[in-house]
């Protein structure tokens, strides 16, 4: 295992899933307007266990740069085609299941779904490219070599 990496792209991919979470919710409210605060069942900001929202990107990037570094041997192509790759796997078994449970479960606005959507189809792949770089580094990459082999 690559700890050092592994760490990094925690950290790194914390803060990059949240602020693609961020962005992301700020667009689908101007798409389709709704407070998250309103939600029947969600806590107050005032509650400290609330607090706990900020931590899943980490948590989420945490696991899945030890995923990467697991399947990385596995994924074929560049540095490019494996962080796609890899991202939108993430986005398959985390992200659809997710919007899938709460969307057949609870009343959440339409603009709860696309921004968890937007988030998933968008940040995880950068989510995805950051690991490949990480794995890889910068100094063999070649966007001109990898888009011919698309």
């Amino acid at each position: 295992m690559h700890l050092k990496k592994i760490v990094l792209a925690g950290i790194l991919g914390g803060i990059l899933l949240l602020a693609t979470s961020v962005i992301f919710s700020a667009i689908a409210t101007t798409l389709s307007p709704y407070s998250i605060f309103d939600v029947p069942g969600m806590r107050p900001m005032s509650d400290p266990v609330s607090s706990l929202f900020f931590a899943a990107p980490f948590v989420v990037a945490f696991v899945s740069a030890i995923v990467y570094d697991i399947i990385n041997p596995a994924l074929s192509g560049g540095t490019f085609r494996k962080g796609i790759v890899f991202g939108y796997l993430l986005f398959l078994l985390v992200v659809l299941p997710s919007l899938f449970v709460v969307f057949s479960s609870m009343y959440f606005p339409d603009g709860f779904y696309i921004a968890g959507f937007l988030n998933g189809i968008i940040g995880y792949p950068l989510f995805g490219l950051l690991c490949a770089l990480l794995w890889t580094g910068t100094e063999k990459l070649d966007f001109r070599a990898e888009a011919a082999r698309i």
